[in-house]
């Protein structure tokens, strides 16, 4: 999943997958291992390096914060626990408080904008519709032919945008019209993919 997260007026990028049995987080390119834990109404994060290739550092916090706390020495060397609970505004509007201190956040999901502006394939209307590409990327998987029937949601192809693999579904009951790419090859954002009618 990618996120645009914006804290204290600066904007962050935010890439989240799972990760041998956690999660990884990479935060404006920088590399995070994370294991979350529910506990008593919040999460507990225990946050390290990713297979010791980057730091948290200051991407993810403030290492005077933890001095205070009592973390010792700050840095990529040890993993850090935090206590987290979110208060969900709605809108993607959030407060996060991390260790007791409030912080108020925007997050904002590339891909619900990209639906916003109309590219959502599952909102179209009837008729030939085009499948497009949310973002630049490679594709992965054509899990259709020309022809073949298909059920609305029914995945057809899967891209690959920021290391993150998307699978792009059927708008609506149809057969596949045309196919316009093929695995491995490379498309531009809102390129016509698939078109179902």
């Amino acid at each position: 999943m990618i996120l645009s997260v914006e804290i204290a007026g600066r904007t962050r990028r935010v890439e989240v997958s799972r990760a041998d049995g956690g999660w990884e987080v990479t935060i404006d390119g920088r590399y995070v291992q994370v294991d979350v834990a529910e506990a008593g109404g919040w999460l507990s994060l225990l946050v390290g390096p990713a297979g010791g290739s980057a730091i948290a550092g200051p991407a993810l916090h403030d290492d005077r914060k933890d001095r205070r706390a009592g973390s010792g020495e700050a840095g990529p060397a040890a993993a850090t626990s935090y206590g987290v609970a979110i208060d969900d505004r709605g809108d993607g509007e959030l407060i996060v408080h991390v260790n007791g201190i409030a912080i108020p956040a925007t997050v904002r999901d590339p891909r619900a904008a990209w639906r916003a502006r109309g590219h959502d394939a599952a909102t179209a209307a009837d008729g030939r519709t085009d499948v497009r590409a949310p973002m630049p990327g490679r594709v992965v998987k054509v899990l259709v032919k020309a022809g073949d029937a298909v059920t609305a949601r029914q995945g057809l192809v899967v891209v690959e945008a920021m290391k993150m693999e998307n699978e792009l579904r059927a708008p609506k009951d149809g057969r596949v019209a045309d196919v316009r790419v093929k695995e491995g090859m490379s498309v531009d954002a809102n390129a016509v993919l698939i078109t179902v009618e």
